[in-house]
């Protein structure tokens, strides 16, 4: 593939991701409630919203999740990026790295975020179709602290110039976890892991797993527009999030940690999935929207908004911390219970 159009496929990325952003009414914990606690006796002051993932303490459990990478752009994004996960100190992924192996010159944009956040914890990011070498390589260009491999079958095969041979994923994923010298987070982009292959992906030894469920950002529908086509059938294809985060946990508990990112949109919905046992949430597009359209400061004020939001939630569920959190109870409600009964999950 050239690098024209690879470079133009990164831009129409951001560009559809936004228009899809604009529009899109994320709802992923719907089904979910967490139930209040009257009795609550703690001090909004001294709310501990602290987490732990990769064996490093995260101030607060959000993750600013893979965006981009490669095109002039991505210099501003993810050096703002950076910034931004400086400030609030935050966890932070770079986009897809593959473009700059083949293109020195397109590393910059990607060594930028270490550049501006020096002690910040920030993963590395690349497609389970990469080698050993390549995946020390992702990691060594960033001083990484972590390497998220990306699952994205469904945005492949929707991609005229996609791949179309998956075979050995566990087999590499297996490889580059064994030899690795940082955590490898294996991560969805969107569609959802389910139970049967997150047992997999943990015998590949994986101890962490982010989710990317159904609900946020959808590459079917990104791919198709950038061919000017319908998805038709496809457009709803995937793991809805608080479904695929369940699953996940329901043989990932006391064996690896868990990432909940898909369609996260506020405050409530990280604490319903901090509730539910994940470690910490990613979010993009709606960061990345904010970013582009409003700056820098609006984004701050988002994740500022969240935050609250979540010590709000941990106030009235008469939690201290999200340990206390996750041991409230919840009731669990329309389709995702069906789903989950279905399953025998729950």
């Amino acid at each position: 593939m050239s690098i024209i159009t690879r470079l133009k496929r990164k831009k129409e990325h951001i560009k559809y991701s936004l228009m899809m952003e604009k529009h899109i009414k994320r709802d992923v914990f719907k089904d979910i409630t967490i139930i209040h606690n009257c009795l609550s006796e703690v001090y909004f002051d001294e709310l501990d919203i602290s987490s732990s993932l990769i064996g490093a303490k995260l101030n607060v459990p959000l993750i600013i999740n893979a965006m981009t990478g490669g095109i002039e752009e991505s210099f501003y994004i993810n050096g703002a990026l950076a910034e931004i996960a400086r400030e609030k100190k935050l966890a932070l992924a770079v986009g897809s790295q593959k473009i700059a192996f083949k293109y020195k010159h397109a590393r910059q944009s990607f060594k930028i975020v270490r550049k501006i956040n020096k002690d910040g914890i920030i993963f590395a990011n690349i497609g389970t179709d990469c080698t050993l070498d390549q995946a020390k390589e992702a990691v060594k260009m960033i001083e990484a602290n972590a390497l998220q491999l990306h699952l994205n079958v469904p945005q492949e095969l929707f991609m005229k110039e996609g791949r179309r041979d998956f075979r050995g994923t566990c087999e590499r994923i297996r490889e580059i976890a064994e030899n690795l010298d940082v955590p490898v987070i294996v991560k969805e982009v969107g569609f959802g892991i389910a139970r049967e292959e997150a047992l997999r992906i943990l015998k590949a030894g994986v101890k962490i797993i982010d989710i990317g469920g159904f609900g946020g950002t959808n590459f079917i529908k990104i791919e198709s527009m950038r061919q000017k086509i319908k998805p038709y059938k496809f457009e709803n294809w995937g793991i809805p999030t608080a479904v695929s985060l369940i699953e996940v946990l329901s043989v990932a508990e006391g064996k690896a940690e868990v990432i909940a990112s898909g369609g996260i949109k506020d405050g409530l919905d990280v604490a319903k999935a901090l509730a539910l046992g994940a470690k910490a949430c990613g979010i993009a597009a709606p960061i990345l929207y904010r970013l582009l359209k409003y700056g820098k400061k609006s984004v701050l004020n988002y994740l500022d908004e969240i935050i609250y939001e979540l010590k709000l939630t941990l106030a009235m569920a008469g939690a201290n911390n999200l340990k206390e959190l996750s041991e409230r109870p919840i009731y669990i409600g329309g389709n995702t219970y069906k789903w989950l009964k279905f399953r025998g999950i729950y």
